[in-house]
C-alpha cells in the first residue's frame, strides 16, 4: 500500500509515462512540487484506509508521508528524473534555445 507506481506518479506529475524518445523532454522535477504530488497521494491513501475502518496515530500519518515521499522521489530517480531542490531553475536541455526563439 505504501509503493506507488511510477506510472502513477507521472500522472500526478502530469508527464508522459513513455513516449517515442525523451530527447528533447525535461526530465528534472522540483523538489517542492514532487512533494505536493505526494501529499495528495498519501491522502489519497490515508482515506481509502479510512474508509475500510483503519485508523492512524499521528504519529504513524507523519511518519508514513515522510516515508512515501522518499520512496517516491527515489522510484522517479530510479526511472531517469532528476529532483532539484527548492529555488532552484531546472535546466533543461534545449531551453536555452526556445527562450531565444
Amino acid at each position: 500500500m505504501r509503493r506507488i507506481s511510477i506510472a502513477i506518479a507521472c500522472a500526478v506529475l502530469s508527464l508522459p509515462v513513455a513516449g517515442p524518445s525523451w530527447a528533447g523532454q525535461c526530465r528534472q522535477l522540483i523538489e517542492s512540487d514532487l512533494k505536493i504530488a505526494s501529499i495528495r497521494q498519501y491522502a489519497d491513501l490515508l482515506s481509502a484506509a479510512a474508509r475500510n475502518g483503519w485508523n492512524y496515530t499521528p504519529a504513524a500519518i507523519d511518519s508514513g508521508l515522510k516515508r512515501h515521499f522518499e520512496e517516491t522521489r527515489l522510484q522517479l530517480i530510479a526511472a531517469g528524473y532528476e529532483v532539484v531542490p527548492v529555488g532552484a531553475r531546472p535546466q533543461c536541455p534545449g531551453a536555452d534555445e526556445l527562450a531565444s526563439k
